[in-house]
């Protein structure tokens, strides 16, 4: 079977084959690299959102600027279960330009979507700390939540001005996210000596 052929059977079974089955071929797809690109990208213009789903979870195994690409554009389908994929994806990937969109999923309507997106930020790390730290100023009691507790994962000492300013939130929990990461970070301890 020539390249072309294997590519065409596995994205066929992405699209309609059983769920193990798929996994398994978005796996191989992931394998393939870059020649899954162009069909992955097809799929996510499909009507049925399982198809979609797939395509953002096998660009999580491709990879490379290309699908990161593709998966911020994803995170605007009108599918929640999508945009959390897409999210996930974009988090194991782990490219820092992702950073700002993911955080802007931080408002999703979907609780689901905002808490995915938080958990691909912490992945992401370091270069997610700027976006993280801005929407510790948002309006949005759970925006801000999500935010703190994401910064808390990734224990940056980048983010220790935000989260000192966060230690005045209205929000109890906010601002016990943020001390316990500021006392995770050595800021604040006092040591006395004998």
């Amino acid at each position: 079977m020539g390249n072309g052929d294997e590519l065409g059977t596995l994205i066929q079974t992405l699209s309609t084959g059983e769920e193990e089955d798929r996994e398994t071929a978005a796996l191989a797809l992931g394998r393939l690299g870059a020649a899954a690109i162009a069909p992955l990208a097809a799929l996510l213009d499909e009507d049925r959102a399982s198809v979609r789903w797939w395509a953002a979870r096998t660009l999580a195994e491709v990879g490379g600027e290309e699908a990161v690409r593709l998966l911020l554009h994803a995170l605007e389908d009108g599918d929640p279960d999508v945009r959390a994929c897409a999210a996930l994806a974009l988090g194991q990937i782990g490219d820092g330009q992702a950073a700002p969109m993911l955080a802007r999923r931080l408002e999703d309507e979907s609780a689901l979507v905002a808490s995915v997106a938080a958990d691909a930020l912490s992945m992401i790390g370091e270069p997610a700390v700027e976006a993280l730290a801005e929407k510790l100023e948002h309006d949005s009691s759970l925006v801000r939540l999500l935010a703190v507790r994401a910064l808390s994962r990734i224990r940056s000492p980048r983010s220790v001005p935000a989260l000192c300013r966060a230690l005045e939130d209205p929000s109890y929990l906010v601002r016990y996210y943020a001390q316990e990461t500021l006392e995770s970070l050595g800021v604040g301890m006092e040591f006395f000596w004998p």
